[in-house]
């Protein structure tokens, strides 16, 4: 276990960048639920981990209660009838001596680093789940955006808005009639509303990229830092043990 771990420790240290083909583009819903597997196989191995452990402090208690409370009595009762004092824990009875060293040794097991590891990087895989959630919103929102302006492009030319302008401004302004008017002031708004919107979609585009670049982020330190965190507790304990 312990090489392992190390050999996990030191991979994972070397990894500056993903060469996987769908790295770097946005978000879709078959990542987020991978990253929903992976938060689930984390929190389980935690889980292990802590009944793992508990199950071996556990049956070490045990034992060295009942040893405890059915030899150490023997022992003393003959080492006073000896007038000998006998501290078990340094030179009793081997067994006692053993299940004693076996159990201060278990409870001196740096095992809650790895548990704090793990909880640790589960959060930030729930983190990353929400930033690419994040990033999905971000990108039905630009779509969504950029198919209203393209309806409104197809529905009113724009080269035919800029003819027009032109158009009014050469024809002397007394010449103009009432109705004239109004359609160039229709026209107008058509053109400032196209070209608000068309600055609407190029922001919302920044901010997805904006969103795209946290996830990567995210992804590539937050993950790094985590799981190198989980590694080098993982061989301290395997050390330890």
């Amino acid at each position: 276990m312990l090489e392992s771990h190390e050999t996990q420790k030191k991979i994972l240290s070397e990894v500056k960048y993903f060469t996987c083909a769908t790295y770097g583009k946005f978000c879709n819903q078959s990542h987020g639920f991978a990253t929903l597997q992976l938060e689930a196989q984390l929190q389980n191995w935690r889980d292990c981990f802590k009944e793992y452990t508990a199950a071996q402090k556990a049956y070490v208690e045990a034992l060295h209660g009942w040893l405890s409370k059915f030899i150490v009595p023997e022992v003393e009762f003959y080492s006073r009838s000896k007038n000998v004092t006998m501290p078990y824990q340094f030179n009793g009875p081997p067994l006692l001596v053993i299940c004693n060293d076996w159990l201060a040794s278990l409870q001196k097991l740096p095992d809650k680093m790895v548990t704090v590891a793990l909880k640790s990087v589960v959060k930030d895989v729930r983190a990353l789940w929400l930033q690419q959630n994040k990033e999905q919103q971000q990108k039905r929102r630009v779509d969504r955006l950029t198919r209203d302006l393209e309806r409104r492009y197809s529905s009113t030319s724009h080269k035919v808005v800029e003819t027009k302008m032109l158009e009014f401004h050469v024809v002397d302004h007394e010449l103009e009639v009432g109705n004239d008017q109004e359609e160039e002031e229709c026209m107008m708004e058509k053109s400032d509303h196209l070209e608000t919107l068309r600055r609407k979609v190029e922001a919302e585009k920044e901010k997805h990229h904006s969103c795209m670049q946290e996830t990567q982020r995210i992804t590539l330190h937050g993950l790094q830092s985590g799981f190198s965190l989980v590694f080098e507790s993982l061989t301290e304990f395997s050390k330890a043990s």
